[in-house]
């Protein structure tokens, strides 16, 4: 008896020890097209910079969400779970399936007492629950006379971007020169808008810093013929437009484009024409409808902003952003 209890005993301790020994596995994700991407596992940020083979070592969970985002904001991102087996390194191959689509397709599972060394151009990185990036930070200034004259009242908008891997963040500072000095994002009306509840009740300044109650000092025919319902008191000049949409244009990622053009949108007056402009800078259909649905609450001839359906391209949305619009009415 006193033998079947260590037997017993010496099982439960080996169990126990080999238990608490840890396995792993790896995944290794690879391309062999010219198609750089950043690794995400389970939301987290594996490599701090887009690269075409990556290898994440020490995996614990039996399996991980992944996502793939592309340098080329072109390719659309690829999001998949992998099932992993412990004491195995998976490989996996982004390739064209034959809609011309890029996805992920299982080439090998082997132990990893057999997985071979490191190719040349393949990274490795441990897995990580703080999200790896790597950080640049460029600031551009822009300056829009709207005077017509040296010295005239203008428009200084400064970009300041920070690449942090694979995201951007970007901030926007608008400063009128030659004008009301405090005003800075504040663009008036005496309304508290429904969309924006923070901005408090403001009253309106003309370009020259004048309280004009809520009024601008310039009639429609300055902005061309149109004597409907306006969502905001002054449309924003086809100079500083062009400006805001250079600076726009000139932000790679999808992320970065929609926010910039939210806080142009909250710092101006847009038409309906200009909001269809922007939308057309937007590769996604969501970006476009995100955007259309943010900026009806500041567009100047909301009567016609029927035009902004032009830069769809499914009639869902169509119907989509009618119901938003009528559910603010």
């Amino acid at each position: 008896m006193a033998v079947k209890l260590r037997t017993l005993l010496f099982i439960l301790l080996a169990g126990a020890g080999i238990s608490a020994t840890a396995q792993f596995s790896n995944l290794i994700v690879f391309t062999q097209e010219e198609a750089p991407f950043t690794l995400i596992l389970n939301g987290i940020q594996q490599n701090p910079e887009a690269m075409t083979n990556v290898k994440i070592t020490g995996l614990k969970a039996p399996d991980y969400k992944v996502r793939i985002r592309f340098q080329n904001e072109a390719i659309p991102e690829i999001n998949k779970t992998v099932y992993l087996q412990t004491e195995t390194e998976s490989t996996y191959e982004i390739l064209k399936n034959n809609k011309g689509m890029q996805v992920m397709r299982l080439m090998n599972s082997i132990p990893l007492d057999q997985a071979a060394e490191a190719v040349t151009g393949q990274q490795i990185y441990d897995y990580t629950t703080t999200p790896r990036v790597s950080s640049t930070t460029v600031s551009r200034t822009t300056t829009v006379n709207m005077g017509g004259f040296p010295g005239g009242p203008g428009i200084t908008t400064t970009t300041t971007q920070t690449t942090m891997g694979g995201a951007e963040q970007t901030a926007i500072e608008i400063n009128h020169t030659g004008m009301d000095q405090n005003s800075g994002f504040n663009r008036n009306d005496d309304r508290r808008r429904d969309s924006d509840p923070g901005r408090g009740n403001e009253r309106h300044r003309d370009n020259y810093g004048n309280r004009n109650n809520g009024k601008s000092n310039m009639g429609d025919d300055d902005h061309g013929e149109y004597s409907g319902p306006k969502g905001c008191p002054r449309p924003m000049s086809n100079e500083s437009f062009d400006a805001a949409v250079e600076s726009i244009n000139a932000k790679t990622f999808a992320d970065s484009k929609l926010t910039i053009a939210k806080q142009v949108a909250a710092a101006n007056c847009l038409r309906a024409s200009q909001v269809r402009t922007i939308m057309k800078l937007f590769t996604f259909e969501s970006d476009r409808l995100e955007f259309a649905k943010y900026a009806y609450a500041y567009t100047w001839d909301i009567k016609n902003y029927f035009v902004v359906n032009d830069a769809f391209e499914f009639e869902s949305s169509i119907g989509e952003l009618n119901r938003h619009i009528n559910g603010k009415k």
